[in-house]
């Protein structure tokens, strides 16, 4: 159930707040991260003189005289008054509904218009502030035992300062001997409605049981189910007291809680927060949230964290008071995974540290002592692979790979391609459309040398050949009309594709691309029934299996395609009018391309040094799953004539090379290796070594002549090498003795 938060005029803030409670000397206002600002002359009244100049300006644009309303709030704007004292003054005056009027007359008139848009940001910045300034709140808080004109205004103050009201709320809710404040404040907490519950609920454990009875009441009538497992929590303490006990089991049951166990309920809580249901967020338009903790001595404190952390950590905080309970429950330790492991790539993409803050409470929160790689990879593979399946059903491409790089330490082969709980999540990465997750995951299996076979395990090995070529993007197209494929095709490589191959059908495709090859985007253009065939057709065709889909269309068409495949995230459907900017969007939408859709040059180094690695490692093990002639094609591509790519180790490539058991491979080493020259030269002329010494001559009569010819080179290093290979590919002695009859030949 989703409550509309009290006090619309918060939620238009823009800056994070850190607020103690307990103090009346603490501000609301402030960035996340910065200290409370001390209250001073913020709580100070305007002057009589700028009351008279925001007087004038309100009557002038009720008027319509631009030119005096502009120079009235310039007046205004000159007299040093502060956005707090601007919000003061309409809220003490009853000016809110004038101002209003004034304000929506005065956008269009172009004299003041920049003045009134001014006028109106100061304003929701000031009604923010005041709103959330602690004296204000415990001023309002005291002015509920009032005149009946006071307890409203006090109300619907406090309903806009939404959760910071709360802790003063708090202490008039507990103040046994002023019965009046105490039913007032109740009434305000229930119509704080979600607003209230976080901080209530983390007040619940720690305040005395009158006061933990009237809080279960009030969190039952407000209807928030997020409230659920800290009542359950509650009322299964061993010394909550049984008025307590009953109370928070009526209102769990209220809430419509019927499980009896409290740790699910909070890995359940914590699961929501780390999939961001926007109705868990008071202020998502804010830079910071706040996270709300009670402290015997300081009583109820928020400490501030910005937002883009703010559902992690509440996930992290929450899962944590489940593992509390049962240390066993393996769902609680998957969200903690999870939630700890986004919010430290979020901190590090958003360059935040916290070891040097002052502030204690935000500095734990936000960077615990253990670091999430840490406990994730101790966690082991269960967590692990239950995280990363979260990861993958949350498309977080980033998240994926920090569990993918946490597997790859904790996980056996068995684990991965057979877990204990029937869903693969690492083996599924080797479809997902981002490359970097392909190649991710084919590195982490490759490594592990399963014994069994699981599904996809035949892409393992050409997901590892063409890391070697990952430098340029492949794009492929299919139109109808060749006019259109051209047309694609440039577009694309006006958006970044190195280059193309375009065609009527995906068997045309695969005809056009070279062995083992495969393509990073493919761009569909046709009807809707057409075009679905040629999605089906490609999730079967090797090449274009886990390629993100581009499908361009017109009219109804494009509606019933977005229809078709709303919930593929590997399919992006947009119309053919739309620009070559949103075409960019469409394919980075598609291929979840969290890094850009192209590679950098040390990805691409780091990539094909993992690939080479782990192919040797297939190479040498005889694997009974992956098959290593299945790299024989990209390996020689790379090798291309003695051409090798940047950033490409050539002698490991060669060494694969000379592992695979074919004669083409043999003889794709010689044709590079007399194609090259120096210590390029050289290092093939050892593979060719190796590959014979492995599996013998497989060599043409051409290929041994000319390395017959190398033995004589004036170069000693590649003569040395042309004869290790002479050698180990047991040629006729003839050739030898006739070096040493006649050396000078």
């Amino acid at each position: 159930m989703a409550e509309e938060d009290a006090g619309g005029s918060a939620n238009g803030a823009e800056q994070g707040e850190s607020l103690n409670g307990s103090s009346a000397n603490d501000a609301a206002e402030g960035s996340a991260g910065d200290p409370p600002m001390a209250l001073s002359s913020a709580s100070e009244a305007a002057t009589a003189q700028q009351s008279h100049a925001l007087d004038m300006a309100i009557h002038y644009l009720l008027i319509g005289n631009a030119n005096l309303a502009a120079a009235a709030f310039q007046e205004l704007f000159d007299s040093g008054i502060t956005d707090e004292q601007i919000a003061r003054l309409v809220d003490e005056r009853g000016l809110a509904d004038k101002v209003e009027r004034s304000i929506t007359r005065g956008r269009g008139m172009e004299q003041s218009n920049a003045l009134v848009v001014d006028f109106e940001t100061r304003l929701r910045n000031g009604a923010r502030a005041t709103s959330r300034n602690a004296l204000r709140i415990e001023e309002s808080v005291a002015a509920l035992n009032g005149s009946m004109r006071q307890q409203m205004m006090a109300r619907s103050r406090l309903l806009s300062a939404g959760p910071f009201a709360v802790p003063a709320l708090l202490k008039a809710l507990a103040n046994a001997s002023d019965a009046r404040s105490s039913n007032a404040a109740r009434a305000v907490l229930v119509d704080l409605k979600r607003l209230a519950v976080d901080p209530l609920c983390a007040a619940l454990p720690a305040v005395d049981p009158t006061t933990q009875r009237k809080i279960c009441e009030i969190l039952g009538e407000i209807g928030y189910p997020s409230a659920q497992p800290f009542l359950l929590d509650l009322a299964g303490k061993a010394d909550t007291a049984a008025d307590v006990r009953g109370a928070a089991l009526r209102a769990y049951s209220r809430l419509g809680g019927t499980t009896e166990d409290a740790a699910s309920q909070y890995a359940a809580l914590a699961r929501r927060y780390f999939d961001q249901v926007p109705s868990l967020i008071p202020y998502p338009a804010d830079a910071g949230n706040v996270i709300w903790s009670h402290d015997s001595a300081g009583g109820l404190i928020g400490t501030s964290v910005p937002t883009p952390v703010y559902c992690e950590t509440m996930a992290v905080l929450l899962s944590r008071n489940a593992l509390r309970i049962d240390p066993n429950s393996q769902m609680a330790l998957a969200v903690f995974i999870a939630a700890d492991l986004r919010r430290a790539v979020l901190m590090r993409l958003m360059n935040m540290d916290v070891s040097a803050e002052e502030d204690s409470l935000r500095a734990e929160l936000l960077q615990p002592r253990f670091s999430p790689e840490l406990l994730a990879t101790a966690s082991g593979s269960l967590a692990a692979q239950l995280a990363l399946g979260m990861a993958l059903d949350a498309s977080d491409v980033l998240l994926v790979r920090e569990c993918l790089r946490v597997i790859a330490f904790n996980s056996g082969a068995s684990a991965l391609v057979s877990p204990s709980k029937g869903r693969s999540p690492v083996v599924e990465c080797l479809a997902y459309a981002d490359r970097r997750v392909r190649f991710d995951a084919a590195i982490v299996l490759a490594r592990s040398l399963p014994q069994m076979q699981f599904p996809q395990d035949s892409s393992v090995v050409p997901t590892l050949s063409s890391m070697l070529r990952s430098t340029g993007m492949m794009g492929a197209v299919i139109a109808t009309t060749e006019e259109d494929r051209q047309s694609l095709a440039a577009r694309l490589g006006e958006v970044g594709m190195s280059s193309s191959v375009t065609g009527s059908s995906i068997g045309e495709i695969e005809a056009r691309l070279s062995q083992g090859q495969s393509v990073d985007v493919l761009v569909v253009q046709g009807a809707s029934a057409a075009v679905q065939d040629v999605v089906r057709a490609a999730r079967l065709a090797r090449p274009t299996a886990t390629a993100p889909v581009v499908v361009i269309a017109n009219g109804q068409d494009a509606t019933a395609l977005s229809t078709q495949y709303e919930n593929d995230s590997r399919v992006a459907v947009f119309l053919a009018s739309a620009t070559n900017e949103q075409f960019r969007r469409a394919i980075e939408a598609a291929a979840g391309a969290a890094g850009g859709l192209a590679l950098s040059a040390e990805e691409t180094q780091q990539f094909s040094g993992q690939a080479l690695s782990a192919l040797r490692v297939i190479a040498e093990s005889a694997s009974p799953v992956f098959d290593i002639r299945d790299a024989e094609a990209g390996l020689v591509q790379v090798l291309g004539g003695g051409s090798v790519e940047s950033g490409v180790d050539i002698s490991g490539v060669a060494m694969v090379l000379a592992l695979i058991p074919t004669d083409s491979a043999q003889r794709a080493l010689a044709d590079g290796a007399l194609a090259a020259s120096g210590e390029t030269q050289q290092v093939l002329l050892d593979a060719v070594a190796a590959s014979a010494r492995k599996f013998g001559n497989q060599l043409s009569q051409s290929q041994i002549a000319a390395l017959k010819a190398l033995l004589r080179s004036d170069d000693q290093g590649v003569a040395t090498s042309a004869a290790h290979a002479f050698g180990a590919l047991g040629l006729p002695t003839s050739d030898v003795v006739q070096l040493i009859v006649d050396p000078r030949g």
